[in-house]
């Protein structure tokens, strides 16, 4: 019998603790809101992205926030590799910390096979297909073939170099002084008429062209088919 008053008096003793900790904010909220936040700015480079969060200092006590916790990556941080984001809370007792996260993305990039000299079309035996963590390789490396076949280098590369976009020569398909369609129009209209490059241009460019007749010059961006489009 005498044993009740002192587990009474344990159980007030810890009751207030409970209580308190429903006043903080979980630090597992913290972590998941950090990790969901950094694979969504992963998933943008493609491939399989990997996410470790550092648990935050357990000394540290914020209060229950009662907002959504806001996330963004924090000031001169990268969105790969070691990275740190910020947690705020933008409720009445707002608040703010950072999370370390560790993100490694892994995808197929084209490696050289062996040396490839500038200026000759590449094949399919200059080039292979190998997974490799994005977050340690040149930015903009290629990863379909498709974008590279029969592609001419603007470098020599050696072998085992991670094929990128800005080795490879810009794919001309207007030269300077061709006769192109400018198309132009709204609403379902087109509006269709001959004028001249006034320079080199590759698909997604913008070109200035010349109308033979009026000698006005106007510019559009090149789309795929070597058509001129100028928005209305």
């Amino acid at each position: 019998m005498k044993s009740r008053p002192a587990l009474a008096l344990l159980l007030v003793a810890i009751a207030p603790a409970q209580a308190g900790s429903d006043d903080r904010e979980s630090a597992a909220r913290i972590e998941q809101t950090a990790r969901a936040f950094t694979l969504q700015q992963a998933r943008q480079f493609g491939g399989t992205p990997r996410v470790a969060v550092t648990p935050i200092d357990a000394r540290l006590q914020l209060a229950r926030c009662g907002k959504t916790l806001e996330t963004s990556l924090a000031p001169g941080a990268k969105p790969v590799g070691r990275t740190s984001i910020a947690v705020r809370c933008p409720g009445a007792n707002p608040w703010s910390v950072y999370v370390q996260v560790e993100v490694r993305i892994a995808a197929d990039v084209l490696v050289a096979t062996h040396p490839l000299a500038r200026g000759v079309p590449l094949t399919t035996d200059d080039f292979t297909v190998q997974h490799q963590d994005l977050t340690v390789v040149a930015a903009g490396a290629l990863s379909d073939p498709a974008r590279v076949l029969g592609r001419r280098l603007r470098y020599p590369v050696v072998a085992g170099a991670i094929l990128n976009a800005g080795l490879l020569e810009r794919n001309l398909i207007v030269k300077r002084g061709q006769t192109v369609t400018v198309v132009s129009g709204r609403d379902g209209l087109e509006v269709r008429q001959s004028a001249q490059a006034q320079a080199d241009a590759a698909a997604g460019d913008t070109l200035r062209v010349l109308n033979p007749l009026t000698r006005r010059v106007i510019e559009g961006t090149v789309a795929a088919d070597g058509s001129v489009r100028v928005p209305l």
